[in-house]
């Protein structure tokens, strides 16, 4: 094997290793996603949804006009929107 197989080797293994959001991130892209839902089993009302973004994210949601203290509230008031809209459109 070639220097330049083994070093192409090794910089495909690292990109591999980059997480998605990582990647949305260089890229310039936003990104969110749905990591978990947790619920209570007795109560399945009771639960919540983890989520994961990044800043790209949170600038196009302000730049939206959606407000918050930190990032966590301004994803919060996205995502609870979301799922009020949702809930709205299956009535």
């Amino acid at each position: 094997m070639s220097m330049f197989d083994k070093l192409k080797k090794i910089v495909s293994k690292n990109e591999k290793e980059i997480s998605a959001k990582e990647q949305a991130t260089a890229r310039g892209e936003a990104y969110v996603k749905v990591l978990d839902v947790k619920f209570d089993k007795e109560n399945p009302g009771d639960g919540y949804f983890e989520l994961e973004w990044n800043k790209i994210f949170v600038k196009k949601l302000l730049d939206a006009g959606y407000s918050g203290d930190k990032d966590d509230d301004i994803v919060d008031a996205w995502f609870t929107g979301l799922c009020r809209q949702i809930a709205d459109d299956q009535s």
